[in-house]
C-alpha cells in the first residue's frame, strides 16, 4: 500500500482526497497547506493527519508519494525538495512554469531514482486508451487535422491565480496545456511513438492588463504533414472537445479532459468512418483521479521512475511548446529569469565534479576535453541551467559565434559569466567573419561586438568561421595578428578551412614570424562527411588532413563530432528530438554510403560489447585520436549532456579505433 501526502487544500486537492478512498493500492496519510487551520479542516474531512508547513511534510519519512496541488509557481520548489528526499512526486499540471524547470526536475528524478509524473489525468483514463486504439486502427495512412480547445469564463478578481502573473495566471499554462498535450500525443501515436513535437507554431491571443493571456490560439505543424488548431480561454466559453480527422475518418471527443467525471462518470466518443457512424460509451465505476492514483502507485511499486503514459520527455516537450506559445504572444513570468531559481538550486548540483582536461600552448589554464556549444539555448533561463550543469560536471570551454542565435548566444554566455563571476575559470572559443562577411575588414567590428556582448576584454580562442578563397591568406593572417597584438585574442584558429588553405596560412605566418593558426574547428567524426552539411563547410577526417594534424599536433575543436545523429538508434532519445535535428534527406546526402554504414555497424557492435550507446562510442572515437581533440557538443537538455560525457568512460584501444575506422 502506497502512503500519500498532499500539498494544498484547494478544490483539486479535495477531489484527489475524495478519490483515493476508492484506490486499491493507496491511502492518504498527510496534508499540509499555507495555514494549519486549513490543513486541520482538510484532515478532519478526509481522515488524514495535518502537518504545519509544506517543508515539514516533505521531510517526513513514513510516506512514499507526494501529490502537489499548490499554485503553479510553487510546483518546482516543492517537487525538487521532495525528489531530493527520495519521494515519488505526482505534480499537478503544469508541472512547472517553464521547460527549464521541467528539465531540472526530470534530472532530479533520475539522479535520486525517484518517480516523477505530471498529473494529466485524462492520459490514464480508459477513454484516452480507446482514442489511442482508434488512431492506430483508422488514422495511420494520411496526415491529420486536429481541433482541440478548452475554455471557460472566469469572473475573478485580479489577485486570483487565474489572472495573477505572480501565481502563473493565464489560459495557456492552466488549460492550454491540455490541447497542446493531446495534439502531440495523437500525432505521436500516428508515428508509432508516445508523442511528437511540432516543427512550427503560429499564434495569436488576447492579454489582460497584467499581461497574462485571457485567450490564446495556435496552429501547430508537424513534420508528417499533420496540423492542429488549439485554443484556450479564461474569458469566454469554448467547446471543450477534440476533433481528429482525415479524408476518410473523423473522431469527435466531447469530454476529452475530464472524461465525464462531472456528469456521472459517463462519456462518449463518436467515430465516423466511410459513412458509418459509431458511438462508443464509457461508464466507469471509479473516477478519473482514482485511475490516476492507481496508475501512479502501480508504477511506484514496480520500481520505475516515469510513467509510460506521461513520460518525462513528453512532459518536457509539452513545456517547450507551451513556452513557445505564450512567449510568441508576449507572456513572460518571473520564473523565466534564472536568478529567480538560484536559492532553490543550492542543493541540486552539489560540489563541482572533475572532467578530463588537456592544455594548449598560449592558454594559461587547462581545457576540458569536451566543449559546450552555445547555439541551442532557447532563452537566458535555459542557457543558465545548461551552462551551470556543464560547468558543475567539470567543463570549462564554451564555444560561441557572432551569428549564433542572432547574437543571443554571445549575450547568454556573457550574462552567465557575469552572474557567476567565473571569467577566470572558463575558456571562450569565439568565431566570426562567417559568409557573406568573411572579409578581413569584417573581423574587427564583429570581434568588438562579440566582446561587448560577452562582457570580456579578450577571447581565449578566436576562429574565422569560414574561408573566402578570393582573399589571400596573408590578408586574413595580418588582420588577425593585429588584433592579437592588441590583446584581444590569445589563440588564432580557423573553422571550415581546407587543408591547402590552412597550411598556406601557417606557412605565410612562419615566414613573417607572426602567429599562425593554433587550432582548427572543422567537422571530424567517425562518419566521414560526403558533402558539406552547410555550404562552405569542411571536414578534416581525410587521411592527409589527419596526418597533418598529427605531425604538427594541431588541436581540433570538431563540430558535429557525432555526425548529427547518424549513430543514434531509430527510436533512441525521444526527448532529444528537435526541429534542428537532421532530416532523412540530410542523413542520406551527407553521411550515408557503404563505408559509413559499415562504420555505423561496427560502432553498434562495439557499443553492445562495452555496454554503452553507439553515439557515446562515436564520441569516444573522436576523443581517442593521436592529435589533441576537443569535440564540441550541443546539448539541449541534461540528458544529452550526460550522454556525451559517458564517452569519457569508454576505453578504446588503438586497435579498436582503427577497426572502427575500417583500418
Amino acid at each position: 500500500m502506497v502512503k500519500w501526502g498532499v500539498l494544498g487544500t484547494g478544490m483539486i486537492a479535495r477531489a484527489f482526497a475524495s478519490s483515493i478512498k476508492d484506490s486499491q493500492n493507496s491511502e492518504l496519510k498527510y496534508v499540509a497547506s499555507r495555514s494549519i487551520e486549513s490543513s486541520n479542516r482538510f484532515a478532519k474531512k478526509y481522515n488524514c493527519e495535518a502537518v504545519e508547513g509544506y517543508d515539514n511534510l516533505i521531510n517526513l519519512d513514513d510516506f512514499e508519494a507526494l501529490y502537489i496541488a499548490t499554485p503553479h509557481p510553487q510546483h518546482f520548489e516543492f517537487a525538487l525538495k521532495a525528489l531530493q528526499e527520495g519521494k515519488a512526486v505526482l505534480c499537478e499540471k503544469p508541472m512547472t512554469m517553464n521547460s527549464t524547470e521541467a528539465m531540472i526536475l526530470i534530472e532530479a528524478a533520475r539522479k535520486n531514482n525517484s518517480l516523477l509524473m505530471e498529473a494529466f489525468m485524462y492520459r490514464v483514463h480508459p477513454q484516452t486508451q480507446k482514442i489511442r486504439e482508434i488512431i492506430e486502427d483508422y488514422f495511420l495512412d494520411e496526415p491529420l487535422e486536429i481541433e482541440a480547445s478548452f475554455g471557460f469564463k472566469a469572473d475573478v478578481p485580479k489577485e486570483h491565480r487565474l489572472v495573477n502573473p505572480e501565481l502563473g495566471g493565464g489560459s495557456i499554462l492552466d488549460i492550454g496545456c491540455y490541447p497542446m498535450s493531446i495534439s502531440r500525443m495523437v500525432v505521436g501515436i500516428q508515428e508509432g511513438k508516445g508523442f511528437t513535437n511540432p516543427i512550427n507554431l503560429e499564434s495569436k491571443g488576447t492579454l489582460s492588463e497584467s499581461n497574462v493571456d485571457l485567450y490564446a490560439e495556435a496552429k501547430l505543424e508537424f513534420s508528417n504533414g499533420s496540423s492542429a488548431h488549439i485554443s484556450s480561454s479564461i474569458n469566454e466559453i469554448l467547446p471543450n472537445k477534440v476533433i481528429i480527422k482525415n479524408k476518410k475518418t473523423k473522431l469527435e471527443v466531447i469530454e476529452p479532459w475530464r472524461c465525464g467525471e462531472d456528469i456521472g462518470r459517463k462519456s462518449s466518443i463518436f467515430l465516423s468512418h466511410e459513412g458509418k457512424e459509431d458511438e462508443i460509451h464509457f461508464n466507469e465505476s471509479i473516477g478519473i483521479f482514482t485511475f490516476e492514483i492507481d496508475h501512479f502507485s502501480e508504477i511506484l511499486l514496480s520500481g520505475s521512475i516515469e510513467s509510460n503514459l506521461v513520460s518525462h520527455s513528453d512532459t518536457h516537450g509539452n513545456m517547450i511548446w507551451l513556452d513557445a506559445w505564450r512567449k510568441s504572444i508576449g507572456v513572460y513570468y518571473l520564473e523565466d529569469k534564472p536568478m529567480k531559481r538560484e536559492k532553490k538550486m543550492n542543493s541540486f548540483y552539489g560540489e563541482r565534479k572533475s572532467m578530463p582536461v588537456s592544455s594548449i600552448e598560449g592558454i594559461d589554464k587547462d581545457l576540458s576535453r569536451v566543449v559546450f556549444g552555445c547555439d541551442n539555448q532557447s532563452d537566458t533561463n535555459h542557457a543558465f541551467a545548461m551552462f551551470d550543469y556543464f560547468f558543475n560536471k567539470g567543463g570549462n570551454v564554451y564555444d560561441t559565434a557572432f551569428i549564433y542565435n542572432n547574437g543571443k548566444s554571445d549575450k547568454y554566455l556573457g550574462e552567465w559569466i557575469k552572474a557567476r563571476n567565473n571569467r577566470n575559470d572558463v575558456v571562450i572559443l569565439g568565431k566570426g567573419a562567417h559568409t557573406p562577411d568573411c572579409l578581413p575588414e569584417k573581423i574587427r567590428p564583429q570581434l568588438e561586438q562579440t566582446l561587448d556582448r560577452l562582457g570580456t576584454n579578450k577571447l581565449d580562442i578566436y576562429c574565422l568561421h569560414r574561408d573566402n578563397l578570393e582573399i589571400p591568406v596573408a590578408e586574413f593572417m595580418d588582420s588577425l595578428n593585429e588584433l592579437k597584438n592588441e590583446g584581444l585574442i590569445d589563440i588564432l584558429g580557423a573553422s571550415n578551412w581546407s587543408l591547402d588553405r590552412f597550411k598556406k596560412a601557417n606557412e605565410y605566418s612562419n615566414s613573417k614570424n607572426i602567429s599562425g593558426f593554433g587550432v582548427l574547428s572543422n567537422n571530424f567524426s567517425l562518419a566521414k562527411m560526403l558533402e558539406p552539411v552547410w555550404p562552405g563547410c569542411f571536414s578534416c577526417s581525410g587521411e592527409d588532413y589527419k596526418q597533418y594534424l598529427v605531425d604538427n599536433q594541431i588541436a581540433i575543436f570538431p563540430w558535429s563530432s557525432q555526425a548529427r545523429g547518424f549513430f543514434l538508434k531509430s527510436q533512441e532519445f525521444e526527448g532529444a528530438m528537435h526541429v534542428a535535428n537532421p532530416n532523412l534527406e540530410e542523413q542520406n546526402r551527407v553521411w550515408t554510403n557503404k563505408h559509413n554504414l559499415e562504420r555505423r555497424r561496427r560502432c553498434f557492435e562495439l557499443a553492445e560489447k562495452k555496454g554503452f550507446e553507439p553515439i557515446e562510442v562515436a564520441l569516444a572515437f573522436v576523443l581517442n585520436q593521436p592529435f589533441p581533440s576537443f569535440p564540441l557538443i550541443g546539448p539541449r537538455n541534461f540528458f544529452e549532456t550526460e550522454s556525451s560525457l559517458k564517452a569519457f568512460d569508454i576505453h578504446l584501444s588503438d586497435e579498436e579505433v582503427a577497426w572502427l575506422d575500417l583500418n
